[in-house]
């Protein structure tokens, strides 16, 4: 499973997935999760969103990394 599929399952089933990275350690996308890194995700170029999904599914420091960047940007949104 792809780090993309795994964020539509959870918007899909507003439940939590855990998902597998790279080196083999194990993150839990919560709906809330997900609706940060889509919100981001979606407001980059191609090129960006490539990169973002490569990082995310390669370690769980690189997830919880682009996570909080995420999240920074949708307090800033908010704001």
């Amino acid at each position: 499973m792809t780090i993309i599929k795994a964020i539509q399952e959870v918007l899909t089933t507003d439940d939590v997935v855990i998902f597998e990275t790279k080196n083999g350690s194990n993150i839990h996308i919560t709906p809330e999760n997900a609706e940060s890194i889509v919100n981001v995700h979606d407001s980059l170029n191609k090129t960006n969103q490539q990169k973002m999904r490569s990082l995310m599914e390669n370690s769980d420091e690189d997830y919880i990394r682009i996570l909080n960047f995420c999240e920074n940007q949708d307090t800033n949104e908010e704001e």
